[in-house]
């Protein structure tokens, strides 16, 4: 196997498993900075102003009326602004700063353009606009290789110490988050997809665009029975990843119940040895085929990559269904395997959201005026119909303006005296939010992950090169 290629794959494999990797072992121990505690300055109470009594008669004055009138109070003075001040780590009475992270996607040769500049200019649009109750965001940015934990650790490390940071926003891959969230209490706005346990362990809020896959198993399974892909007493053969069985089990124990008989369940136990991926996917699919299974469904977001690699090996010609879809774009999953994605005209997927291309065209939830501003102030070309020829920045420019508007949204929300605390009860209480590219999302008690969005039927666009609505 040439060794781009080789590299290209791990690192597809890191991104694709990102939200579900345990980390048990060594190398994906997340390491705790030794962190000095700032003195924060308190913030001053306002006074309480009492309204002084109304004046009393003299004694030679008026009396009332015998219609028993008194004279009107005067009105209580209004109370005076809460001026900012310095209230938490990073927060000062002028500035919040954050860090901005994104892996370095230029190892899958793709070419994102200046990512920095993304999310410079979505956080100079909520500075322009007013910035957070009277302060601006100031942003430290960093990419990240999305293999090397001891460049992801060392990176936390001085973001939490050196840079000394309220927040994070950006693509944390696998259980990064963990390193600001559960050790360091700070804050995280992901905008890749996080699995349920990490939102367990975090001490420090921990907010998702993406939806928890297990919240919405049910749905997904009575979506595709109700299209017609899905029927009572249908073979099919789910396969799915270990380091995501709960969700693949959600979906073993809905299908059952709904009559459908699993006659193949297969699990890929492996992540970072690309030939043993390969060798492992190549068994499966052969399992498939033996056991005549109808459909084959996919309960992660990365059994695409198997599907497609030993799909036509395999002798298999039956629909694919894929209601986790995939969180990498199809064009990755092309350039990191060179597998061939005719096979998907097969293919049924789940969307949450619409392909960007589409999304563009119709300023889908605000992506349009996201891309727009970024192309007008920076001069980078924003590629919106994902020619070949273009950049591949559409995708990551959108990415910019969730986690920006997201944090920011949040943090107007919390008030004037921002600090985690007050950060994670304005998550709480925030209810429906508006976030670009997702139709409908809200944030409540116990629920940080964003996107209600309903689910809709796509096929494989070829010249797209992407799940798109039917």
């Amino acid at each position: 196997m040439p060794k781009i290629r080789v590299l290209a794959a791990g690192v597809l494999a890191a991104l694709l498993v990102a939200a579900g990797c345990s980390g048990d072992s060594g190398d994906d121990e997340v390491v705790e900075p030794d962190r000095d505690t700032e003195e924060t300055t308190e913030v001053d109470e306002p006074s309480a102003t009492t309204s002084a009594p109304p004046d009393e008669a003299d004694d030679g004055g008026e009396e009332a009326s015998d219609s028993g009138s008194t004279d009107a109070l005067e009105p209580e003075p209004e109370p005076e602004p809460v001026e900012p001040t310095a209230t938490d780590i990073g927060v000062s009475a002028t500035t919040i700063k954050i860090a901005a992270l994104f892996p370095d996607v230029s190892l899958l040769n793709q070419q994102p353009g200046d990512i920095e500049a993304k999310y410079q200019v979505a956080v100079d649009a909520v500075n322009e606009a007013g910035g957070i109750n009277g302060r601006q965001i100031e942003m430290v940015f960093s990419l990240y290789h999305p293999l090397l934990n001891t460049e992801i650790d060392a990176l936390c490390v001085s973001n939490v110490e050196d840079e000394q940071v309220f927040a994070v926003v950006g693509v944390l891959v696998r259980e990064s988050s963990l390193c600001y969230t559960e050790l360091n209490d700070t804050i995280v706005v992901n905008t890749f997809a996080i699995p349920p346990d990490l939102f367990r362990r975090s001490q420090a809020p921990l907010i998702s665009v993406d939806p928890i896959p297990t919240r919405l198993v049910e749905v997904n399974v009575d979506t595709l029975i109700d299209a017609g892909h899905l029927s009572s007493g249908m073979r099919v053969a789910l396969h799915g990843t270990a380091s995501k069985e709960d969700l693949h089990n959600g979906y073993l124990n809905a299908l059952e119940d709904r009559g459908i008989e699993v006659v193949s369940n297969t699990l890929r136990t492996i992540d970072n040895d690309v030939a043993a991926v390969e060798a492992e996917a190549r068994i499966s699919a052969e399992r498939w085929a033996a056991d005549r299974a109808e459909v084959i469904i996919g309960s992660a977001p990365e059994s695409v990559q198997d599907i497609l690699g030993f799909y036509t090996s395999a002798g298999l010609d039956v629909p694919i269904l894929l209601p986790e879809n995939t969180h990498a774009p199809l064009s990755l999953v092309q350039g990191a395997t060179g597998y061939d994605l005719s096979v998907l005209h097969n293919a049924v997927a789940l969307l949450r959201s619409i392909d960007d291309a589409t999304a563009y065209e119709q300023n889908f939830a605000g992506v349009a005026d996201c891309a727009d501003r970024f192309q007008q102030v920076s001069g980078e070309v924003v590629n919106v119909a994902l020619d070949d020829a273009g950049l591949d920045n559409l995708g990551v420019t959108i990415e910019a303006c969730q986690g920006v508007d997201v944090f920011a949204a949040i943090a107007r929300a919390a008030g004037p005296e921002l600090t985690t605390e007050s950060f994670r009860a304005a998550a709480e209480n925030y209810g429906p939010i508006q976030v670009t590219g997702v139709s409908k999302g809200s944030l409540g008690p116990g629920k940080f992950d964003i996107s209600d969005a309903p689910a809709e039927i796509g096929h494989y666009d070829p010249e797209k090169l992407a799940f798109v609505a039917s």
